[in-house]
């Protein structure tokens, strides 16, 4: 019920382009049903050549690919489909290499789009909640890849939709887009090629999602809801877009209170000349209640060796977290470059964090045959405790095709 004034907000919205007439025109292209696919890949070579801690010394070597496919019914009707491959642990080199360590595959999209005018879209089934742009825009290295581990709200299976509030040539394009969903536990949630069973240490994915595993959203019912306005093409802002978006999940077993989210991204794009440009871009995400201000166990206080005081170890954790992202990239014809910041604050009342930076410099090139490769460094701190400091040589090799 708590999701129902997004819904209310959703249907407002809609509620003037439903009046419309006309069917949406679709692509041009006359004959369905049709399948469209796109994939896409990165090879990932990543040396970390100092660290506080030499386990984390080597190269790792990883792939992360994405096929989506789009089956066209009619041009109101579609199916949309993707599955990720990605490593779902972090492994150390101890000072040696890595390659291809705990890939895994999974389904994360699989959706029923419906188009009734050409101003509103609304879909059911298993997607991406539309909060944050990072893990799909930033570019550089890997800036996109820590936005997508800190806030992409994937394993959302609800309703949600669409529509352009505002189009008009004199205030630009701006979108509202709304959805309510829960954790996907179905079997959609299985894991192909790495499988470990709930819930083993140090794995991002489990062979199948469970309630067990607890997390925010993991509730076992569709009270999740996330609502968001996206806007582009405005002539008092040229060439300029922005992103806001506001997020409720509900505690899973582990947690105590819902969390809530809010991200504002903006983007500017400064045309020099007709090949050179430069992209400005930036996010801020903000988490109260991170984790759903989880149960966790308290490190032990011993007063004399063996010897323990306090009551129960385990105690609620109240945490709030932030992350930013600020960067640039110039483009000029086929070369572009990069740099990137990062940081990764996490204030909590219990087991505290250290603050993560992440700075990344970069310079890369489209190929033929669309490929394109990037090469540049990485400098951390604070990763993994307080003082922590480490340099990275990386380099991305990267491929995309369409069907």
């Amino acid at each position: 019920m708590r999701a129902l004034p997004f819904l209310v907000v959703i249907a407002l919205g809609a509620a003037p382009v439903m009046a419309e007439t006309d069917a949406p025109s679709g692509s041009g292209v006359n004959l369905y049903p049709r399948i469209e696919a796109e994939l896409e890949s990165r090879l990932f070579s990543a040396s970390t050549t100092s660290a506080l801690e030499r386990d984390q010394r080597g190269t790792n070597i990883f792939l992360r690919g994405e096929f989506e496919a789009t089956l066209h019914l009619s041009p109101q009707w579609s199916v949309e489909g993707a599955i990720d491959l990605e490593p779902i642990r972090e492994v150390e080199p101890k000072g040696g290499t890595v390659g291809f360590r705990d890939q895994a595959a999974y389904i994360e999209t699989l959706r029923l789009d419906w188009k009734p005018t050409e101003r509103l879209t609304l879909f059911a089934g298993k997607f991406t909640a539309p909060f944050g742009h990072g893990h799909e825009d930033f570019p550089g290295l890997l800036l996109d890849v820590r936005a997508e581990e800190t806030y992409k709200i994937r394993e959302s299976i609800g309703i949600g939709g669409t529509v352009a509030a505002v189009s008009d040539p004199r205030f630009g394009e701006h979108k509202l887009s709304a959805a309510v969903f829960g954790f996907d536990t179905s079997p959609l949630s299985e894991t192909a090629f790495t499988r470990k069973r709930c819930c083993e240490g140090g794995f991002e994915r489990f062979s199948r999602n469970t309630r067990g595993q607890g997390g925010p959203g993991n509730t076992g019912q569709f009270d999740n809801y996330v609502i968001a306005l996206d806007g582009e093409d405005m002539p008092f802002l040229p060439n300029t877009a922005y992103h806001l978006a506001l997020l409720s999940r509900g505690p899973g077993v582990d947690g105590t209170k819902r969390e809530t989210g809010f991200v504002a991204g903006l983007r500017h794009e400064i045309r020099w000349t007709e090949d050179t440009s430069t992209l400005l871009f930036g996010e801020f995400v903000q988490f109260r209640g991170a984790g759903g201000d989880p149960r966790e166990q308290r490190p032990e206080i011993l007063n004399e060796p063996g010897m323990a005081i306090g009551g129960s170890s385990e105690v609620t954790v109240l945490e709030r977290r932030r992350f930013t992202t600020i960067g640039a990239q110039t483009r000029s014809g086929p070369w572009r470059a990069t740099i990137g910041f990062q940081q990764d604050e996490r204030k909590r009342s219990e087991n505290q964090l250290p603050r993560a930076s992440f700075f990344e410099a970069s310079v890369g090139r489209d190929l033929p045959m669309n490929f394109r490769l990037d090469v540049g460094y990485q400098y951390s701190t604070g990763v993994e405790r307080r003082g922590d400091k480490a340099d990275a040589v990386i380099g991305v090799l990267g491929w995309s095709a369409s069907f």
